[in-house]
């Protein structure tokens, strides 16, 4: 009997303990959006969007897109580019407000007239699709190469398909290379699966098994919508590879680091003399950063961000946003190790 009453009570004691963790995230959550609430109800523009990403994520209030894209409306009324874009992409989307091809194209354009090359990249995508603005291949090129320069992965991986293709420039298989490789090499998985083919293929560079082996590796370790068909091309390159081959195609793949993309010079995490670290770690290497709903990079990473509040979110396609409130403090060194889990 005393068994058994000590065992209830080692129960009650240990879900107390549980439900206190699990409520400490909570209750940080709760205490960052009061704070930012505050600042945003004052007039500030970068705790508006703030705020917006808060409602958006279900971060410390209950989800409300309509009120997220509210946010994000005051915020870019008042020339934020980043709120601009988050604007942009909720009428593109539809979220928390009528879709509108056309505001999508609007709030796109200001962004990117003020040098955000998400922003850029997403006015090109427009340009290219036809979507809220007449379909015109050169003008995509355009923007594309301008968030291209800029080192964001997803516009330098558009820019070297049109000038695979020849849209909206002249075809020029070397640039296409060129651009492709940039982006491969930040590890994002369309450009590597690319580059595999490239040095499968001898396009625009000598044949070469092993290191075509090594892209499609990268490729559809990351890629799951696409990895049935790029293991169908490591399978037939295999025929023409020695074990020996192989195995060091392997090693080369397992030793490959990403090079971090640049942050955006109108990102914020670095203003302001007060600063910490936050370390981001994962194994997804396609995944992309934002902090306070700016795109800062692709992990592995290391941001400087100023003193204060912040949302970090990790996101892919196929997995569950993953997102952390947390504090930065002058001279503080964090690290986040990021676990993403599948839809």
């Amino acid at each position: 009997m005393k068994i058994d009453r000590w065992r209830v009570v080692f129960l009650v004691l240990w879900a107390g303990l549980a439900m206190s963790c699990l409520s400490q995230p909570a209750q940080a959550d709760r205490e960052l959006f009061a704070q930012v609430k505050a600042q945003a109800e004052k007039g500030d523009a970068e705790s508006q969007l703030r705020l917006g990403s808060l409602y958006a994520t279900g971060a410390g209030v209950a989800k409300d897109l309509s009120k997220a894209a509210r946010w994000h409306r005051k915020a870019a009324e008042q020339g934020l580019a980043r709120a601009q874009y988050r604007l942009g992409l909720d009428y593109a989307s539809g979220s928390g407000l009528k879709p509108n091809s056309f505001e999508a194209v609007n709030w796109f354009r200001k962004a990117a007239e003020q040098g955000l090359p998400e922003a850029q990249y997403e006015l090109g995508a427009c340009s290219a699709r036809g979507s809220g603005v007449g379909e015109n291949y050169s003008e995509a090129a355009r923007w594309f190469l301008k968030a291209a320069q800029q080192g964001y992965p997803p516009a330098q991986f558009q820019l070297a398909q049109c000038y695979f293709e020849g849209a909206g420039v002249v075809k020029d298989i070397e640039e296409a290379v060129k651009w492709t490789r940039l982006a491969a090499d930040k590890g994002y998985a369309p450009a590597q699966n690319r580059l595999g083919a490239c040095f499968e293929k001898g396009e625009g560079m000598a044949q070469d098994y092993l290191q075509a082996y090594k892209w499609f590796l990268l490729s559809a370790a990351q890629d799951d919508e696409m990895a049935p068909d790029i293991r169908v091309s490591i399978a037939k390159i295999e025929t023409s590879m020695s074990p020996e081959q192989i195995a060091q195609a392997q090693r080369t793949a397992r030793d490959f680091k990403p090079i971090n993309a640049s942050a955006p010079p109108s990102d914020p995490i670095s203003s302001g003399s007060a600063t910490g670290f936050v370390s981001v770690n994962l194994n997804e290497l396609d995944s992309e950063i934002f902090v306070d709903g700016a795109f800062v990079g692709n992990p592995p990473a290391k941001l400087k961000l100023a003193q204060g509040s912040h949302l970090v979110e990790v996101r892919k396609t196929g997995f569950k946003d993953y997102r952390k409130a947390l504090t930065v403090n002058a001279g503080s060194d964090l690290t986040l190790r990021v676990v993403l889990e599948k839809n």
